[in-house]
């Protein structure tokens, strides 16, 4: 008698999946956040594979899924196709005995047929089993985010700081008013300069207007510089920002001659511009520092807190570019000298096939450009538990 079996989606799971995804993160995820997310990517439908237990009542048989959504990236110019390990999760009832590892690995088999290259960023939620499952395939711990800031209102820097600063000064409060004070305004003033744009074409487009023809034909007159990332396509540009039903974007474009030589793409959320993606014809820092400029002239004028971008700790141009227009990696600021360093809580496990190591060195962190163009497009501030 059948009572633990595994097969792959099929029309009407996704009722069983939510209810296991809320279960498990406490998100209620509706109907057309689900469709956006699985069943209608820029290539179709997701791969997921499940494990039922049909002794259990009737809405609670779903005891693990394992799933990928569909990534395009570029290799030097060459397209591959990579799956992102996303919404894998096991019953609660079931943790611990060993069955979601089997499960992986068997449709982990299945999915090299169609994937070349296969990422997770795993963060601190399931306490490191993620990374420790994945390593266990054969993937590679291979960087981790940092996010770097800048801060444009100086009372909200203050407030920051005060947060980052550790009881045992916060308990003097003369001290601790001090400190604030001196690295405020030395981080304020410090971050201040920057370069005359005031005769820049930059232009600022919704969703609905985005100039998504030309972004593809900039990224791909530029794809073999930037090595290994996201290959900018209008189908996958369209799907991963323009529908995205979480999130609303804007496109920061830079033209020169009438010409798109840069864009950053963003989202606004609590006073907060988010930098999803950012990119330069010919990697110029010049049309990053004056792209920039421009993201922190809106963000005055919206009278908005900070500027925060996210990559990979390794990802040595992005970092240097960023940081040349004063946006800074605030993490180890307040770490003791003496303290336990403890794993960074959100890590990116790469796994590459045998066909993607022939040219190039992919082990490279500083082959690879990546920005949050690589994640699953969530919201940056967190929904409310239902």
């Amino acid at each position: 008698m059948m009572t633990q079996y595994s097969r792959a989606f099929k029309s009407g799971d996704e009722v069983h999946i939510n209810r296991l995804y809320h279960m498990v993160t406490g998100i209620m995820r509706s109907p057309g956040e689900y469709a956006w997310e699985w069943l209608k990517t820029w290539k179709g439908p997701g791969s997921i594979w499940f494990v039922f237990d049909d002794s259990r009542k009737a809405d609670d048989q779903l005891i693990a899924q394992y799933s990928l959504i569909p990534i395009p990236f570029s290799f030097w110019g060459k397209p591959y196709l990579a799956g992102k390990t996303e919404n894998c999760m096991s019953h609660p009832d079931f943790r611990g005995k060993g069955l979601y590892f089997f499960h992986e690995k068997e449709y982990f088999e299945v999915a090299k047929e169609q994937f070349q290259l296969f990422f997770t960023t795993a963060g601190d939620v399931a306490k490191g089993a993620p990374g420790k499952v994945r390593m266990k395939l054969g993937y590679k711990a291979f960087d981790y985010w940092v996010t770097l800031s800048y801060w444009l209102d100086k009372t909200e820097l203050l407030n920051e700081i005060d947060t980052k600063l550790p009881a045992i000064i916060k308990s003097r409060a003369w001290l601790g008013n001090s400190i604030k004070s001196i690295l405020g305004n030395l981080i304020y003033w410090y971050t201040r300069t920057g370069i005359d744009i005031s005769n820049t074409d930059i232009k600022i487009h919704s969703e609905a207007n985005a100039p998504l023809q030309q972004i593809e034909k900039l990224w791909q007159d530029n794809a073999e510089l930037y090595g290994i990332s996201v290959d900018r396509s209008v189908e996958y540009m369209k799907w991963r920002i323009n529908d995205n039903p979480y999130v609303t974007h804007h496109y920061l474009c830079y033209y020169d001659g009438g010409v798109l030589k840069g864009y950053v793409i963003y989202t606004i959320q609590d006073k907060t511009i988010h930098i999803v993606d950012i990119l330069a014809g010919n990697k110029e820092e010049l049309i990053f520092k004056i792209m920039l400029e421009g993201l922190k002239t809106e963000g005055r004028k919206l009278a908005l807190s900070q500027i925060k971008c996210y990559t990979a700790s390794q990802n040595q141009f992005l970092v240097e570019v960023l940081g040349s227009s004063k946006l800074i990696n605030y993490t180890g600021l307040f770490s003791r000298k003496n303290a336990p360093k403890n794993k960074p809580a959100t890590q990116i496990f790469v796994y590459i096939s045998d066909e993607l190591k022939a040219d190039h060195d992919v082990w490279d962190n500083n082959s690879w450009y990546i920005t949050d163009l690589i994640k699953e497009g969530r919201p940056y501030t967190a929904r409310p538990i239902e």
